[in-house]
């Protein structure tokens, strides 16, 4: 993490804007089937669409999917 804390530091001081931190509380879906009814977990991102990505991408990671699995997070995020 302190990586990743490095990373947006740099990206925001080299004229990075826009970026917000998103809040996500709700269920996962691969494919048309709930595998977790609650997930919480935040990103920054400059838009919702792209932090939505970015927790499909980390969802995977941390539970050992496929790059190519279709993870879904169907409720709205929250900026924070």
């Amino acid at each position: 993490t302190c990586n990743k804390v490095l990373s947006l530091f740099f990206y925001l001081s080299k004229g990075g804007k826009n970026m917000q931190q998103y809040q996500y509380d709700g269920p996962v879906m691969r494919f048309d089937d709930c595998v977790q009814h609650r997930w919480k977990a935040t990103t920054v991102a400059p838009t919702e669409a792209k932090a939505k990505s970015n927790l499909a991408y980390r969802y995977k990671k941390e539970n050992g999917l496929m790059p190519n699995t279709k993870i879904t997070l169907p409720d709205k995020l929250i900026p924070a």
